[in-house]
């Protein structure tokens, strides 16, 4: 006989019996644990990564589970976001480990697939056109001149396949232009450059560019804060340290004091102050005092030496070595 020896204090999960009879034999063996796990959390789930976290199955067999439960009637699959408070109720017993996995995880920025823009470049005339046929391009291309002033075909050729091939509204179109114009890079391979990463980033709307230019800004703020330090050279950031900050300030949002802290521990090799600040940010650290909190309750406490007569005199064992002693000396 086998049973269950729990005596459900902390409540329990009730699986309907109309589901284990009907799928216990046919369904897949990992199914039922993301059943479970969904079952515990009946206000909802974030999506397959937090289940996978959980439930130490791959993010790919989740999805399969999901496939079978929906197809089967038994589950919904909406877009609809969950909240933050939701989302930690929906972690249930699961450990705070995932809890922060997944945070992390889920900062990483998405890109998705877009079309290269084309090789050929339209022709002046094919540019003419579009902007007879199009009142909104022709409001592009006047906010346009007043930004950069007379500008060149390429630009001009550019600007038309930025709008067609990659969908910006004009707002967007016209708020990178004024980016690149502060920055003061204002080349056609400048401005394709940052319409391209902004297509594959999918920041297509005035409040997600908004949500960029910010992140732009502490990314440089960064960027000047450790520079020093990180021993980086030029006034600008590379791609490559761009990327790090993006994800240490602006994701991880580490402060600056912290991320120094990690440059000096890691001898400012990036990867691995990647990897510090990865554990710290996971470890719920914010500040390089509490790490060095940390440090200090993880050291024993020093064994102090002593050959003081007075404090030898107060140990047991030399005491009892003193008594021998005097019992020799009295044969």
């Amino acid at each position: 006989m086998i049973k269950i020896k729990c005596d459900y204090l902390n409540g329990a999960v009730a699986v309907p019996t109309e589901l284990i009879d009907k799928h216990l034999k046919l369904a897949p063996a990992a199914s039922f644990k993301v059943l479970l796990f969904i079952l515990r959390n009946p206000d909802g789930t974030a999506d397959a990564r937090q289940i996978g976290m959980c439930t130490g199955l791959s993010e790919s067999d989740v999805c399969d589970c999901l496939v079978f439960w929906e197809n089967n009637g038994v589950i919904e699959i909406t877009g609809e976001k969950i909240s933050d408070d939701a989302f930690k109720s929906t972690i249930g017993n699961a450990k705070l480990s995932a809890i922060k996995e997944y945070k992390i995880d889920s900062t990483k920025n998405e890109t998705k697939k877009i079309k290269a823009l084309p090789v050929k470049k339209p022709t002046q005339r094919e540019i003419a056109q579009r902007l007879s046929e199009s009142p909104e391009l022709e409001v592009i291309y006047k906010e346009a001149q007043s930004i950069l002033g007379t500008f060149g075909y390429d630009t001009q050729a550019l600007i038309l396949m930025i709008y067609d091939y990659y969908g910006f509204p004009p707002e967007v179109i016209i708020t990178l232009l004024q980016h690149q114009k502060c920055e003061g890079k204002t080349s056609s391979s400048a401005i394709k450059n940052r319409a391209e990463d902004w297509a594959k980033r999918g920041i297509d709307s005035l409040d997600l560019v908004e949500q960029e230019l910010l992140a732009l800004e502490k990314i440089t703020k960064t960027f000047n804060a450790v520079k020093d330090v990180a021993e980086f050279s030029g006034d600008v950031p590379t791609a490559r340290i761009s990327k790090f900050l993006r994800t240490w300030a602006v994701d991880w949002e580490c402060s600056e004091e912290l991320i120094i802290f990690a440059l000096e521990e890691s001898r400012r090799i990036l990867s691995d102050t990647n990897k510090l600040l990865k554990k710290y940010v996971q470890s719920g650290i914010q500040s390089s005092e509490q790490i060095q909190q940390k440090q200090k309750k993880s050291l024993p406490k020093e064994i102090k030496k002593t050959y003081e007569t007075e404090e030898i005199g107060k140990n047991s064992v030399l005491d009892w070595i003193k008594k021998y002693a005097d019992g020799e000396e009295n044969k």
